[in-house]
């Protein structure tokens, strides 16, 4: 299982630092294409728009994943290790109850965006094709919060590494 885990994060590092790469040169290319030949793509601004909100929530969870997103740790620092692994783990909850919200609204949205049958202006694309990052990432993030709340719960109790396997 940790194995699996451990391809599919390489899988997703990989494609947000693809799609990260395309959008950039696809951006270079649009504004030149723009100033020195008169030239505009309409569907290329409207799936580099799609394209950014599913890189945003995917680097969103690898920030989850290795600690990089925003937290507050003024209080954390100074407390003792214990009182610290509480405050995380319960910020960790919040977070993730946070995300669980966001992700079922985007799941709403998604559905009704569907039964709807709307497509996008100039790809054609159904509507709710560029909606489904937020709920499946939402959950994603969700996940990882709780798995980190986890962790810390465990210090908080006084488990260490070796007590776990």
């Amino acid at each position: 299982m940790k194995n699996f885990l451990r391809i599919l994060g390489h899988i997703e590092e990989l494609t947000v630092g693809g799609l990260l790469l395309l959008l950039a040169v696809g951006t270079t290319i649009q504004v030149m294409t723009r100033y020195f030949l008169g030239m505009t793509f309409d569907w290329f601004d409207e799936g580099s728009r799609y394209l950014l909100v599913f890189v945003t929530f995917a680097g969103a969870g690898m920030a989850v994943k290795y600690g990089a997103h925003f937290s507050m740790e003024a209080v954390t620092q100074y407390a003792p290790p214990r009182i610290a692994a509480a405050l995380r783990t319960l910020a960790g909850l919040l977070s993730a109850a946070v995300m669980l919200v966001i992700a079922w609204y985007g799941w709403e949205q998604t559905t009704l965006l569907a039964r709807y049958g709307m497509t996008t202006a100039s790809l054609g694309m159904p509507m709710w094709v560029a909606y489904l990052p937020i709920p499946v990432f939402g959950v994603s993030i969700a996940l990882r919060f709780l798995g980190r709340a986890l962790g810390q719960a465990r210090i908080m109790f006084g488990q260490t590494a070796e007590e776990r396997d």
